[in-house]
């Protein structure tokens, strides 16, 4: 088991740094309201902003928005949520300092049994001064007897880089349309609701959080599932747990099945295992050109996207779709049609990995 752990301002200063050393042209402030189409062809998208409506035109466009808000716009046809259409619910991520990070990890490790984890070892927390914790379901039912509204079936921290500093991921919000501004807006309400409880919660029941005091909130709520395009193939569930090779890769993922249900405050977790390949296909729409996908928003099934939507195979995922719509004009072609092999050749080239191809086994008389 590996964490790394970032610094969510630094990585915000750097990013732009890279940015601008690149010579990128960047613009904040600005959504997609509607796109340049010509036929199937896709020529550009609308943007809107305080300053109005203006057009930017390209000859390859990523969609990167996490919710296919250019594709969908531009007729990619778009599955939302699961069977039901019911999606993962978002959470408002918060963070609170003064927590004895020691107490908590050697209560886990010492006290095993007071303190249960969900799939995670009580040895890990004795080895590791920064951790992420999954469990303390008894703490939670106990709270919830004795009158605290909680919305999760589990504990979820993760430590700060700064001394005391802890996340916690328990608001939950079921209901919410992650493409709805009301919605959304409802959403937040809520979420910042939910927060007084389980700040109580962890500061009563939770070793090391006696002293706890509240330092912020996430900028926003965190969105988990809303749009996934269609594309040329789709990820699936036996994908995942399969651990299955692609011939296009583009990408290496091994965060499990991670299903927040729709309905309830419960969770499904599921590893494969080892690991798993994202293929290219998956990030070319059907029926509209010059488009690409990357991120949560592309070809999966709803159980496939619980897996892929977390930020390391989106970094990779965002990538590969940057150098295929690089070579796409090059070469004057559509990025379904690039030469994948070449791609996956200028991945490797910089640093990305990617699994040696399957070999099938030989059938011997």
């Amino acid at each position: 088991m590996s964490l790394t752990l970032v610094e969510p301002e630094a990585v915000k200063t750097v990013a732009l740094q890279m940015l601008v050393e690149a010579k990128v042209e960047i613009l904040f402030y600005a959504f997609c309201a509607e796109v340049v189409k010509d036929g199937d062809e896709l020529k550009g998208v609308i943007v809107e902003s305080k300053a109005g409506r203006e057009a930017i035109l390209s000859k390859v466009i990523i969609d990167c928005s996490g919710d296919a808000d250019v594709a969908f716009k531009a007729g990619v046809p778009c599955e939302f949520g699961n069977e039901n259409g019911g999606v993962q619910p978002p959470t408002l991520m918060f963070c609170l300092g003064g927590v004895d990070t020691e107490k908590l990890r050697l209560s886990i490790a010492e006290e095993p049994r007071t303190y249960l984890t969900d799939f995670i070892p009580a040895e890990y927390f004795g080895q590791n001064n920064q951790f992420v914790l999954v469990g303390m379901r008894n703490l939670i039912n106990k709270a919830k007897e004795e009158g605290l509204n909680l919305p999760t079936e589990r504990t979820i921290l993760i430590t700060g880089l700064r001394k005391g500093e802890v996340w916690v991921n328990m608001t939950r919000v079921n209901g919410v349309n992650g493409t709805d501004p009301g919605s959304l807006t409802m959403g937040e309400i809520e979420g910042r609701n939910q927060i007084e409880d389980i700040q109580r919660y962890l500061i009563e029941y939770v070793p090391g959080f006696e002293n706890a005091y509240f330092l912020k909130t996430a900028p926003f709520l965190g969105i988990r599932e809303t749009r996934r395009i269609k594309g040329l193939y789709t990820m699936d569930r036996d994908d995942i747990m399969g651990c299955r090779h692609f011939d296009d890769a583009i990408a290496v993922a091994s965060y499990p099945l991670d299903i927040h249900h729709p309905v309830g405050g419960g969770c499904t977790l599921e590893w494969c295992g080892d690991c798993y390949d994202i293929p290219y296909r998956s990030l070319v729409p059907q029926k509209i050109k010059n488009l690409l996908v990357a991120g949560r928003a592309i070809s999966t099934t709803h159980e496939a996207m619980s897996a892929i939507r977390v930020m390391a195979p989106c970094m990779a995922m965002g990538e590969a779709a940057g150098r295929a719509a690089k070579m796409a004009i090059k070469e004057v072609q559509q990025p379904a049609d690039i030469d994948v092999k070449k791609l996956q050749k200028e991945l490797l080239e910089k640093g990305a990995f990617l699994r040696e191809p399957q070999v099938e086994p030989v059938a011997s008389n």
